[in-house]
């Protein structure tokens, strides 16, 4: 399953991209996400690793696949409940902003796999909501990016 998800945000791409490099900031914007850190030191490239925790999947480690400072990401769970499961985000400035792009590409157990099937559409919502809330936050102009 693909979930391919956008959103605009009033904010220049090198704060977003600053904010999203960060992976820490995840436990602010994605719902279910109790812990987030790089497990590599700076600076981050392919191959770079990190980790997150999520309320109902538990641990979930990744790899950093691509990387284009300032504009885009791409990392794939190494292990964990949607382990292969890949996720990239996208920072492309518009006209009075930033296009902030999710896209991912689910996979998993075979478990996961029949969870994903039958939840596709939560979790497109669940994606939906974290962006707008990412949104919400960014445009506070009291959030430091």
């Amino acid at each position: 399953m693909i979930i391919n998800e956008t959103i605009l945000i009033a904010r220049k791409p090198e704060s977003i991209w600053s904010y999203l490099l960060d992976v820490s900031n995840d436990v602010h914007w994605r719902n279910g996400m109790t812990k987030a850190e790089w497990t590599s030191q700076p600076p981050y490239g392919p191959g770079s690793k990190g980790e997150h925790t999520h309320k109902e999947i538990g641990i979930m480690n990744w790899e950093v696949t691509r990387i284009e400072d300032g504009s885009s990401f791409e990392f794939i769970h190494t292990a964990g409940g949607l382990k292969g499961s890949i996720a990239n985000f996208q920072v492309e400035p518009e006209s009075k902003g930033s296009r902030v792009n999710v896209q991912m590409r689910m996979s998993g157990p075979i478990i996961m796999r029949l969870m994903i099937f039958f939840m596709g559409s939560t979790m497109r919502k669940s994606v939906r909501g974290d962006l707008q809330k990412l949104k919400e936050l960014l445009e506070k102009p009291d959030t430091i990016a």
